[in-house]
């Protein structure tokens, strides 16, 4: 089996609905969504946004924009990073990618940044995500399976899917 962990941060992906356009309010429905990207296509996905969330054609245009940027942590974190980047525009989302850079040295020095991905699709609606978002996938047997953790307090925050 292969171990891939996917990662985000929660206050990277508030950060992004808020350039979005996309309602305070909205922010967890529409985590909830973005959620869904590696069961549905984004075609289904911005439809349940507009349709059904009430989001603009607009908004959810832009949120497409980011959720489909995925790789290696280092350099999709330096593009992010990159001058004129729109993440730079806001607090939380600067402040997310400062953490994140933090994590991602920290991987390297460990030598095992090579399983991970940083993935802005990866996104959970439950507000006591709060810092990075981890999910470990484990591929090659008949069925993939993941964790989820994220600054949890207790083990009752760890949450198991299959």
């Amino acid at each position: 089996m292969i171990l891939q962990v996917k990662l985000n941060h929660r206050k990277l992906l508030d950060g992004m609905l808020a350039l979005c356009g996309v309602p305070q309010e909205k922010f967890r429905t529409i985590c909830s969504s973005i959620d869904k990207l590696d069961k549905q296509t984004f075609e289904q996905i911005k439809k349940e946004m507009v349709e059904e969330k009430g989001l603009t054609e607009e908004m959810a245009d832009k949120i497409g924009t980011f959720v489909g940027q995925r790789g290696a942590p280092v350099e999709l974190l330096s593009k992010l990073k990159q001058e004129g980047s729109k993440f730079l525009e806001n607090s939380e989302s600067e402040l997310a990618l400062n953490e994140l850079e933090v994590l991602f040295k920290s991987l390297e020095k460990s030598k095992c940044i090579d399983k991970v991905v940083f993935d802005l699709s990866l996104a959970r609606g439950l507000d006591y995500y709060t810092g990075v978002i981890f999910e470990a996938v484990f591929k090659g047997a008949a069925q993939v399976f993941s964790f989820i953790f994220c600054n949890f307090k207790s083990l009752e925050d760890c949450m198991f899917r299959q």
